[in-house]
């Protein structure tokens, strides 16, 4: 939940900053919502690919893979019915990376060999414990600077 309200957070700035600028795409908070979403979007389809390569040995987490590839469908397709005003891609795509991330951390824990090729890597479990780092700090960081700054606007 706190990855959702953060993603329409920043998204909500980029978008701020893009109509203060003239609404023109070509500003700096367009090239940067422009250029992260399609990161990030490319990133999430190369994730989910590796995960299938990863841990395609058993059943469940093929499935688990399976329910995220259709949920991921159904949070960019509720962007393009525009089932909510304030959505973007780009807070679809960061929320995906969100969920990927917990799936792999969920999937690189079975401590099944068989169905879990990283059950003694520990640069998997390092990579981890970055990414968990990084999503917690820039989690942080979005919701206290956007409530120093609604405080200070009342």
């Amino acid at each position: 939940m706190l990855m959702l309200i953060v993603a329409y957070v920043i998204n909500g700035n980029l978008i701020k900053n893009v109509n203060v600028e003239n609404g023109e795409a070509m500003s700096c908070s367009g090239i940067i919502l422009i250029g992260s979403t399609i990161v990030l979007f490319v990133g999430n389809v190369t994730w989910i690919t590796l995960q299938y390569y990863y841990f395609n040995n058993c059943a469940l987490p093929l499935w688990q893979m399976s329910f995220t590839v259709v949920a991921g469908v159904a949070m960019y397709g509720l962007v393009l019915l525009r089932a909510r005003q304030d959505a973007s891609i780009f807070t679809s795509s960061l929320v995906l990376t969100y969920n990927l991330y917990l799936q792999w951390s969920a999937l690189s824990s079975n401590p099944n060999t068989h169905c879990n090729p990283f059950t003694t890597s520990a640069g998997n479990t390092t990579f981890l414990m970055i990414m968990g780092l990084i999503f917690t700090f820039v989690s942080l960081l979005t919701i206290s600077a956007h409530t120093t700054k609604e405080e200070q606007e009342t």
